[in-house]
């Protein structure tokens, strides 16, 4: 084996200097996140708009750690923040998915009322007579 291919397997070994940055930046995405998740909690009318700015910094700092740390160099600990960071997605995806089924649920029934509300009756089909 040549020098250059000892370097090149010496880079591709779990090196945790080597993932600091990616770390880091993984445990700021589970924060971020995490609060938007504790504030639709403990408040389902909070405004996410704060929270959907801190997500897009995180997001952004993912993706500039991870173009500098290649998944072969992956340390154990940020093995295990970014599977953390896939539990507490999951968990968010879940909660954001039940608001947004809920407010889908209230607009459909405003709009159902409106339409019935300036409606004169003209094109609703009648009531089917009783079955004899």
């Amino acid at each position: 084996m040549d020098a250059g291919q000892e370097i090149a397997l010496q880079e591709q070994v779990a090196n945790p200097a080597h993932s600091a940055p990616l770390i880091i930046a993984v445990k700021r995405a589970i924060n971020a996140v995490r609060d938007e998740t504790r504030a639709l909690r403990d408040d389902p009318t909070a405004d996410l708009k704060r929270f959907e700015y801190s997500k897009s910094q995180a997001l952004l700092e993912l993706l500039r750690a991870r173009s500098a740390v290649s998944p072969e160099t992956f340390s154990g600990e940020l093995k295990a923040d970014l599977c953390e960071f896939q539990d507490v997605l999951h968990e968010n995806v879940g909660l954001l998915r039940l608001h947004m089924n809920a407010v889908s649920e209230v607009v459909q029934m405003m709009s159902r009322t409106m339409i019935d509300f300036d409606s004169d009756g003209t094109y609703q089909a009648p009531f089917p007579e009783p079955a004899r």
